[in-house]
């Protein structure tokens, strides 16, 4: 793997910014100054290197936002998936597509695993799930990652949900947080981590990858960290009126790790566990 070279889109994301040169020794970064929309500019760039893996983590993630402007949801997180295929089609190219749990839609109660039908609720989950099926439809050495409620690297960075919600502790006596929609929050360095096992192992298809969590609401996320963080601050549960959305996302984001658990390679720990072990290195810097 070391002697591999690979690229990663996004660079500048929070997944894409949580893989560096200690996971991956020949490492090639596009940031968001690489259009991944403008073919023509992308294919220059991508015949200037000899790309061996692809880790796509661009995208639209604003999920509010997309349903206010679909086509720049779709151009993005469709098209310019379809760009970067076309590139790899009958090249000897693993391409790893970031995708995410909430594909998986509204329809059940508890987690959702990888043969579960998908039946996304929003804009930028179809979206995003059109791009999966391009990949399944045109490649054979594809690795499609779906995960979610993702937190970790920087404090600084501009979705770290966990920083956030410690600065907001600080500064109030009480925070609300909704007790409704469950999902697995997944510390980045752990999804990292899973992705180069897969890649060791040679694996291709779909894989949830999210830490371990059974019907943990973004409440009890949220209690957790400021606990961890031993703020005395109260964390309330909201009402369905207290955080009004314009996208309908689904209530359950969950997932399990299905396939990994049976080829007995799953080595997402357990949320609480990964979330103390994080707030622990921010408190070295706080």
């Amino acid at each position: 793997m070391n002697g591999r070279k690979i690229l990663v889109t996004g660079a500048n994301g929070m997944l894409g910014s949580n893989i560096t040169d200690k996971d991956f020794l020949n490492l090639v970064k596009f940031d968001s100054a690489i259009d991944i929309t403008d073919k023509s500019l992308l294919y220059t760039k991508l015949e200037e290197l000899d790309i061996d893996i692809i880790i796509h983590t661009a995208a639209y993630t604003n999920v509010e936002q997309c349903e206010l402007e679909p086509d720049k949801a779709y151009k993005v997180n469709t098209i310019g998936t379809q760009n970067l295929v076309n590139y790899c089609i009958d090249q000897d190219i693993l391409f790893i597509y970031i995708s995410s749990t909430g594909i998986y839609g509204s329809y059940k109660e508890t987690a959702y695993n990888e043969f579960d039908e998908s039946k996304p609720t929003t804009v930028h989950h179809r979206s995003k799930y059109e791009a999966e099926k391009i990949i399944q439809n045109h490649l054979s050495k594809y690795l499609i990652i779906r995960t979610g409620w993702l937190y970790g690297g920087e404090k600084t960075h501009s979705k770290n949900f966990v920083y956030k919600r410690y600065l907001e502790a600080i500064s109030k006596d009480t925070i609300y947080s909704d007790p409704f929609q469950i999902g697995n929050p997944t510390y980045v360095k752990d999804l990292v981590e899973q992705i180069k096992v897969l890649i060791a192992n040679k694996q291709y298809g779909l894989f949830n990858c999210v830490n371990e969590a059974q019907t943990v609401s973004r409440y009890d996320y949220v209690k957790q960290i400021i606990e961890y963080f031993n703020l005395n601050c109260d964390v309330q549960a909201a009402s369905k009126e207290f955080f009004q959305r314009i996208a309908p996302v689904s209530t359950n984001e969950s997932a399990v790790n299905y396939k990994l658990k049976l080829l007995d390679l799953n080595i997402m720990g357990n949320w609480k566990d990964s979330l103390q072990q994080y707030i622990n290195e921010l408190k070295k810097e706080i």
